[in-house]
């Protein structure tokens, strides 16, 4: 089953995704579509989501997000998606525990500005 990721605008945009391609909710955040979270670390779509402080959901649940007849799902800016002043996201986000064990290379985006 296909799932669109309801993030906000800032981690849109950090994870480089085109936010004038893709849909935006009546709350004002973006619907990103799976494939967007290929460079995001996590077993499953749902951990992807979670790390990047959205949700995944059906396309019904969708729509009613776009159409502003769902009860909006809540998403947050990791921390790690901004710098202590809030402005600015940082190039590099955390290593990611597998298995016990802790990864030593951090994912890596480009910083699209």
């Amino acid at each position: 089953m296909a799932y669109y990721i309801k993030v906000t605008k800032k981690v849109a945009d950090k994870i480089g995704a085109p936010v004038e391609n893709r849909n935006k909710t009546a709350d004002g955040n973006i619907l990103l579509w799976q494939a967007d979270l290929n460079v995001i670390p996590g077993e499953t779509i749902f951990d992807r989501a979670a790390f990047v402080g959205g949700v995944a959901m059906c396309g019904n649940d969708a729509r009613g997000e776009i159409d502003g007849t769902a009860e909006p799902a809540e998403v947050t800016i990791p921390e790690y998606y901004q710098d202590a002043s809030g402005d600015d996201i940082p190039d590099t986000i955390p290593a990611v525990e597998e298995n016990g064990e802790k990864e030593t290379d951090s994912v890596v985006t480009d910083k699209t500005e």
